[in-house]
């Protein structure tokens, strides 16, 4: 059994200065979508009518990502896991393999989080983007496409847009099977014993 303290909320006003630190670790790794409040791109998030979850291990912030609507892609849409990251020291935190990405941080935790919080908002489809050609040489992005590949196989996510040009960036659209992922999310918990 895995125990660690960890928590995941919603962000508010009083997790600023959590944000602006975890942003200045994020600089020091080159992860340049997560440098700085400015290419989290939070504020702009949240007046899209999203929201960022922050997890915490213990009182140190480990992992952001958010979501917002993405009529880009469709009536209904909202997109999730949107700059997803968890700094690197952390990456690896269980010590476990997973083909279903469940050991991500994001993937695990935020994803339920912003599902309940988008259908609170009237959203049914949720969708991961990736961008395999990215212009910035963010190497990131080209693993995160082929995670996604990989999951599509195992029924976690279809491809929703091959090829959309979202924000000067051609990114592909992944819808999540929200209940595959619910049912094997559920066993991956029981399993190692998971803490929500």
């Amino acid at each position: 059994m895995i125990d660690y303290a960890l928590s995941t909320v919603a962000y508010d006003q009083s997790k600023k200065e959590d944000i602006t630190a975890f942003c200045e670790k994020c600089k020091t790794y080159n992860y340049k979508n997560n440098d700085s409040i400015d290419s989290m791109r939070l504020d702009w998030c949240i007046n899209q009518g999203g929201q960022f979850f922050l997890t915490y291990l213990d009182t140190q912030l480990i992992s952001v990502s958010g979501c917002h609507p993405l009529p880009e892609a469709g009536t209904n849409v909202f997109r999730v896991l949107f700059r997803g990251v968890v700094l690197k020291e952390y990456q690896n935190l269980f010590g476990i393999v997973s083909k279903t990405h469940m050991t991500s941080i994001p993937f695990f935790y935020h994803l339920p989080h912003q599902v309940t919080w988008a259908r609170s908002k009237g959203y049914e489809k949720f969708c991961i983007t990736t961008n395999w050609n990215n212009p910035d040489g963010i190497t990131s992005m080209g693993h995160s496409h082929k995670v996604m590949q990989l999951l599509e196989k195992q029924g976690l996510v279809r491809c929703l847009i091959d090829k959309l040009h979202l924000y000067h960036t051609d990114q592909t659209v992944w819808e999540v099977n929200i209940a595959k992922y619910t049912e094997i999310r559920n066993q991956f918990r029981d399993r190692h014993g998971l803490s929500e």
